[in-house]
C-alpha cells in the first residue's frame, strides 16, 4: 500500500535534486570542474525517475497538484542543466574522446532500437529536430545506418558547437534554419522530434501540410514521472494522424510513431 510518507519522501527527493542541480549548474558557470557534478546529478535524476518504487508512488499521487508542480519545476531545471552540459561536452569532444554517462548510454541504446523499429537504412534521409549541441542520437543514427542525417536546432550556439565535432566520416550536417525551408530542400523520409522540444503539437501542425503518406515522424516524449526529464506529449488530442507506440527500450523516455492520415 502506498502511504503519505512515501509521497513526501518522493517530493523531498525531487525538491532536493532540483535544488542541487540548479546550484551546480550555476557553479559550473564559474568553474568547468562542476560539470562533472552536474553530470552525476543528472544521472541521479535518471535513476530517480526510473526506480520502480518511485514509479508506483507517482501513479498513486499523479493528480496531486503539489507533485505535479514539483515535476514541472525539476523538468525545467533538468533541461536547462542538460543543455549547458551538452555544450560543455561538445566543446570537450572536439579534442577528447566522448565520456559516456548513464544518460548518454541510455540515449545511445534507445537510438539504436529506434532505427531498427522504423527501418532507417542507407537510403533514408533523417531530419532530427532539436538536435542540440552534443547530437549523440543524430550521430548514432548516421553511424549505424549510413543514412543522410540533418540536425536542426533553434539554438544557434548549439548548432555552432555541433558543427565543430568530428563528423567528417558521417553523412550528417547541422543547421539553424526555417523548418519549412528545410523540409522542402532536404526532403526527409523520417523525422525525429527530440524529447526536449517543448511544443511538439505545434511542430506537427507545421509539418503536416508538407508530409506525404510515406513519411514517418518519431516523437520522443516523457509522460508521468518521465516528464521530470522530458516534455510530455498526448498523441490523442488531434485528428489527422495515426499514432503507434514504438518500443525503443528506454526507461527514460517513450517514442510515438506519427503518420499523416489523409482520410481526415
Amino acid at each position: 500500500m502506498t502511504t503519505l510518507n512515501e509521497k513526501y519522501a518522493l517530493l523531498s527527493s525531487l525538491i532536493a535534486c532540483e535544488a542541487q542541480l540548479s546550484a551546480l549548474t550555476e557553479y559550473s558557470l564559474e568553474s568547468c570542474d562542476c560539470y562533472t557534478l552536474v553530470q552525476e546529478k543528472l544521472d541521479g535524476v535518471c535513476d530517480l525517475i526510473t526506480h520502480t518504487d518511485n514509479q508506483r508512488i507517482w501513479q498513486h499521487f499523479a493528480h496531486c497538484p503539489e507533485v505535479d508542480r514539483q515535476i514541472k519545476k525539476i523538468r525545467e531545471t533538468s533541461i536547462k542543466s542538460l543543455c549547458a552540459l551538452e555544450k560543455h561536452q561538445s566543446r570537450c569532444a572536439v579534442d577528447h574522446p566522448y565520456q559516456f554517462t548513464h544518460y548518454l548510454n541510455a540515449l545511445n541504446d534507445s537510438a539504436r532500437k529506434e532505427t531498427q523499429s522504423v527501418n532507417i537504412h542507407r537510403d533514408s534521409r533523417v531530419l532530427f529536430i532539436g538536435s542540440g549541441a552534443f547530437p549523440l542520437s543524430a550521430m548514432t543514427i548516421a553511424t549505424l545506418t549510413d543514412a543522410t542525417v540533418k540536425g536542426i536546432d533553434i539554438d544557434k550556439d548549439a548548432v555552432a558547437q555541433s558543427r565543430r565535432l568530428n563528423t567528417a566520416h558521417l553523412r550528417i550536417s547541422f543547421e539553424s534554419t526555417d523548418l519549412i525551408t528545410c523540409l522542402e530542400l532536404f526532403r526527409p523520409t523520417h523525422i525525429v522530434i527530440a524529447s526536449l522540444v517543448e511544443h511538439k503539437w505545434e511542430v506537427l501542425s507545421v509539418l503536416r501540410p508538407y508530409l506525404t503518406a510515406t513519411q514517418q515522424v518519431l516523437v520522443r516524449y516523457g509522460n508521468g514521472l518521465k516528464s521530470a526529464f522530458n516534455y510530455p506529449f498526448n498523441p490523442d488530442i488531434s485528428l489527422g494522424w495515426r499514432a503507434q507506440p514504438v518500443d525503443c527500450g528506454s526507461m527514460l523516455y517513450d517514442v510515438m510513431l506519427m503518420e499523416k492520415n489523409n482520410a481526415i
